[in-house]
């Protein structure tokens, strides 16, 4: 086919209108599948782009203390021990952790800080860089600010302590957190302040966190203090670049049983179609045949057919699947991969992120396969005498 044929396709286009019934049927299933498709990879995408973005924040390493299989305080004394390891070049004892409020049902991540420390994360640093927390005030963001207003609290929070009295820290500002979702929830307060809020001795943290000087050793220098630490948990970027590439295999459950279940209808759709052509179709074929239609006249008005029909169909569910995951953020739907505690789909971005590959797969998968499955029974068809077709 040199060019395009427009009577064929004006005839192409007339016949999907005269059967638009079942054709609707068609787009509609073709249209659904591909939107279902698209959307398990858009989501794919977006969170592990997101999830590599994070992890780049993080420290080189992390070890917390464990006791009875429990998460306890962790010592300077630790820390020290760490630091003389060849191969870490600086490290810091962190406090950190979730408050829970009880009166929002929601909890606060307390991140504790000190004016001349580095921390890993380029926008907290920035924050601690230019206010000066304090041990009598706190750093919140929006949301927490929102959330706390909600409950008469706008000059200042009461943390409940250990021992049932009250903490209270002043609002020194509210920080936007812009498009890091990450930390709608968090606080910033002086390490000192935290401590005490936690129940901390001076010289406990909740973890310590450990740069590296060779990336390559990382699995290496991991290996040596779980050695030397028994009793903790150590975490590298390594450890968590496999731990959550794992929420984004095509062995996850309920990926693969949408994916094989959309794969599957859509075959179903693709045998019916190449199983042959329905008693009228058959007869119109012979008509155009009678009237002295060639093979290949017949066979480009089913291309542009089949072509109009899977073109639309692809373009309209990959269309749905974009307004859906990147304008709607996936509602329900991008729970798929949310199967840890620590993951929770409104806490992502979700920005744009398209992965051609996977495009070209689903397009692959489709558009080709549907217009061969419309083009072999016409051809047999097609081939026949125009008497014997009509018969």
């Amino acid at each position: 086919m040199n060019s395009i044929n427009f009577y064929l396709l004006e005839y192409a286009y007339n016949y999907i209108l005269r059967h638009k019934n079942k054709n609707i049927f068609i787009i509609t299933v073709f249209t659904l599948l591909v939107a279902l498709l698209c959307s398990l990879f858009f989501i794919t995408a977006s969170v592990e782009k997101e999830m590599q973005q994070r992890i780049a924040l993080q420290p080189d390493i992390v070890v917390q203390n464990y006791r009875a299989g429990m998460p306890c305080a962790i010592t300077e004394k630790t820390l020290e021990r760490l630091l003389n390891i060849d191969g870490i070049t600086s490290g810091r004892l962190r406090v950190r952790g979730d408050y829970y409020f009880s009166k929002e049902h929601t909890k606060f991540h307390i991140e504790g800080v000190e004016p001349f420390e580095e921390c890993s994360d380029p926008f907290i640093q920035k924050l601690i860089d230019t206010n000066d927390i304090n041990s009598s005030v706190m750093l919140v963001s929006n949301s927490v600010q929102k959330r706390m207003q909600k409950a008469y609290y706008t000059d200042y929070f009461n943390f409940i302590l250990e021992d049932g009295t009250l903490k209270k820290l002043s609002l020194l500002k509210s920080f936007d957190f812009k498009k890091r979702l990450d930390l709608q929830n968090l606080i910033l307060v002086n390490s000192d302040t935290l401590r005490e809020i936690f129940g901390y001795n001076a010289d406990e943290g909740s973890d310590i966190a450990l740069k590296v000087a060779n990336k390559n050793e990382l699995n290496f220098l991991t290996a040596k203090i779980r050695l030397l630490l028994p009793n903790a948990k150590v975490i590298s970027k390594n450890d968590l670049k496999l731990r959550y590439k794992s929420l984004f295999n095509y062995d996850n459950g309920i990926f693969l049983s949408l994916f094989i279940i959309a794969i599957f209808t859509f075959f179903i759709i693709i045998y019916d179609k190449a199983n042959g052509l329905s008693s009228q179709e058959k007869r119109e074929i012979g008509i155009l045949k009678a009237i002295g239609w060639r093979v290949e006249d017949v066979l480009h008005a089913k291309f542009y057919e089949a072509a109009i029909i899977s073109f639309f169909s692809f373009l309209m569910g990959y269309l749905l699947a974009f307004i859906f995951v990147f304008y709607f953020k996936a509602p329900l739907f991008g729970n798929i991969f949310m199967n840890e505690s620590l993951l929770h789909i409104e806490n992502f971005r979700l920005d744009i992120t398209v992965d051609f590959s996977y495009t070209l797969l689903i397009f692959l998968l489709s558009v080709p396969l549907y217009i061969a499955a419309t083009l072999i029974p016409s051809w047999r068809v097609a081939t026949l005498d125009a008497d014997e077709v009509m018969r």
